[in-house]
């Protein structure tokens, strides 16, 4: 595992750079620290074995977006790849709603493997989160979110879609779960937890083993995400 100057391994150094960012931040609606969505998406990119510089970049995917950071201080900090992972998955705030998840959805059809992964996470916890809220407190949970259960649908559905245009694999997975949705009449329900599996992100040594850079999109992830999407909007009445 990488380490910096200090002896510190880097995954160790990005969850304290995102924790220290989003310091004073809550998940919309709630009262939970925004730090636990960044954290929990490094845990969910741990467990599907993507490289530490994957990995790394989910636990800052938000900070360029939503804090003071800049880009220049990640790639002076982590390097030019994590950079520009964190860059590919950082909308431009400037833009109303609409306009700017279109551009960030269409960015998506050409983007990096990486970038498309980490996008996969990042909309794998939400849902997950947003799945547990509803069993709680069912359609009020839809008043946190802009344009409510329809906005967000097509939110979600248009990102599922984008990553699948950029990989003929995933296209047949798009496919093949559709087909297996109307002959069974239900869909798989994905794991409601709102965090990865237990375990420490310093302890993960498999990340070093890993190639440095991913040549496609995590299957595995692509797949949760579709469960995800297909069991909260289209596999019940909301």
């Amino acid at each position: 595992m990488t380490q910096n100057g200090t002896g510190k391994n880097q995954i160790e150094e990005a969850i304290e750079v995102a924790a220290e960012a989003h310091q004073g931040q809550y998940r919309k609606g709630t009262d939970t620290p925004y730090i636990t969505h960044p954290y929990a998406v490094g845990l969910i990119l741990m467990e599907a074995g993507c490289t530490e510089a994957v990995i790394i970049a989910g636990i800052l995917h938000d900070t360029v977006e939503d804090t003071d950071l800049t880009l220049e201080f990640i790639r002076e900090r982590f390097g030019e790849d994590i950079a520009n992972i964190v860059d590919g998955c950082s909308e431009n705030k400037a833009l109303r709603w609409r306009a700017r998840k279109t551009e960030r959805i269409e960015a998506l059809r050409t983007a990096s493997p990486e970038i498309c992964t980490v996008t996969c996470a990042d909309k794998l916890h939400n849902l997950r989160t947003i799945i547990s809220e509803y069993d709680l407190i069912g359609d009020t949970v839809w008043d946190r979110f802009h344009g409510g259960v329809e906005d967000q649908a097509w939110y979600y559905r248009s990102i599922l879609d984008a990553i699948a245009d950029r990989d003929t694999t995933l296209q047949k997975r798009v496919e093949r779960a559709t087909l297996t949705a109307h002959d069974n009449g239900a869909y798989a329900i994905p794991d409601t937890k709102d965090t990865a599996p237990q375990h420490e992100l310093s302890d993960c040594n498999d990340a070093r083993q890993m190639p440095a850079v991913a040549d496609v999109v995590n299957a595995q992830l692509f797949e949760q995400f579709q469960q995800a999407v297909a069991y909260l909007f289209e596999g019940r009445t909301l």
